[in-house]
């Protein structure tokens, strides 16, 4: 009895997954529709490997968080050099070759906003939300200075002050020489909000950065003073979780407009001098986007990358080809626009027209990080080995 109940079911086993292949063939079982897309293999690789430095430990575990967090941004370039954090240690190599040239020892490995290099400085932030700045030939501490929240975007600098932006939507200005606190303005905070933040950007005497709370700052970098604050898109929903509006995208700015872009929100552009709103366009999403002539070529939760007309937001192209396959933000050379995937892949289109025009597969794991460095594309993976790729 019990030789004949196992046999029954097996032979009933079989009979499911025979059903099941013929509904899949059918077409009637549903896929996943998270699960990311296969990629057409038949583009021709367009890169070819410089050098490459082993893990530098971009991960880092507190016992206060959950799960690891990853800083924003673990390497910068100033000059020739090419700068890595690893563990306690900031490594400078030349980018184009790969090879080591110097070391600094930081005052902290747990490190959130990741390096920012500028004007004869390097500066980061920690766990516990104090800034520290370093003289960048000697590598010796020129100040550090404790804020009220952690700094989890890079900071910016320009030649007198350091500007920086907590997770508790506190945008500060402090001196590049002391550290003193300048000016601070504070946005009011949702209840629920995506972590994370954008950074900050510079553009003519002023300093633009997006909150929490959905909306666009401009602020005099002199004084603090505010200029214009306005919504980037509308309210859309009544729970909690469809009224975050997070703006983590970093603006651009040129000539007499500003772009910007929030979660589940839009990409809009106003006039930089009033905050006018030019126009709106639905986008949601958390990456940086790039700029290119007219177009502007954005990547959605999903996804997908789509460009819009920069003159009047109209749609012009749409790229499903990498849904789900949790693609880096893209970077911009020439009029190709570069990024990596989940599965270490790196791909290349037309900044114009969206076209795929290229497929590189490289010996990374998922793919974090990338920056273009001259004729260089620097990337990093989630393991935090770095290899440098020739654009030429």
């Amino acid at each position: 009895m019990k030789k004949t109940f196992i046999i029954f079911s097996l032979l009933s086993l079989m009979s499911c997954q025979s059903f099941q292949s013929s509904f899949e063939s059918l077409g009637l079982v549903d896929e996943d529709p998270n699960a990311p897309v296969e990629l057409d293999q038949s583009y021709e690789s367009f890169l070819d490997s410089k050098w490459k430095i082993p893990s530098s430990k971009p991960l880092i575990n507190f016992d206060f968080f959950a799960e690891n967090i990853e800083a924003n941004k673990f390497f910068a370039l100033a000059g020739s050099t090419l700068y890595v954090i690893n563990d306690k240690v900031l490594n400078g190599f030349d980018y184009s070759t790969g090879e080591l040239k110097n070391s600094f020892e930081l005052e902290t490995n747990r490190i959130m906003s990741g390096v920012t290099v500028g004007y004869n400085s390097f500066v980061y932030s920690d766990a516990d939300g104090v800034i520290y700045a370093h003289d960048l030939n000697s590598g010796n501490l020129k100040w550090q200075r404790e804020l009220q929240d952690v700094v989890l975007s890079e900071v910016l600098i320009t030649s007198t002050s350091v500007f920086v932006q907590t997770s508790s939507d506190v945008l500060y200005g402090l001196d590049l020489q002391n550290g003193q606190i300048l000016w601070s303005k504070s946005a009011q905070a949702p209840l629920l909000s995506i972590r994370g933040t954008a950074y900050p950007i510079f553009f003519e005497g002023l300093v633009f950065t997006g909150f929490s709370n959905g909306r666009l700052a401009a602020v005099r970098a002199i004084d603090g003073i505010q200029l214009w604050e306005k919504p980037i898109s509308r309210l859309k929903g009544s729970t909690e979780l469809e009224k975050l509006m997070d703006a983590d995208s970093p603006a651009i700015a040129i000539n007499e407009d500003i772009f910007s872009a929030n979660y589940n929100g839009s990409l809009t552009r106003f006039n930089i001098r009033t905050g006018e709103k030019i126009f709106s366009v639905d986008l949601s999403t958390s990456k940086p986007f790039v700029l290119y002539r007219d177009r502007i070529t954005a990547i959605n939760m999903t996804d997908e990358l789509i460009g819009f007309n920069a003159i009047n937001g109209t749609e012009v192209w749409r790229n499903q080809k990498f849904k789900n396959r949790e693609i880096t933000e893209p970077v911009l050379y020439e009029d190709k626009i570069y990024f990596g995937d989940l599965e270490g892949y790196l791909h290349e289109i037309d900044a114009s027209t969206g076209m795929i025009t290229g497929l590189t597969s490289t010996d990374l794991k998922a793919i974090k990080q990338l920056e273009i460095f001259s004729d260089t594309l620097v990337v990093e993976d989630v393991d935090g080995a770095i290899s440098g790729f020739d654009l030429k």
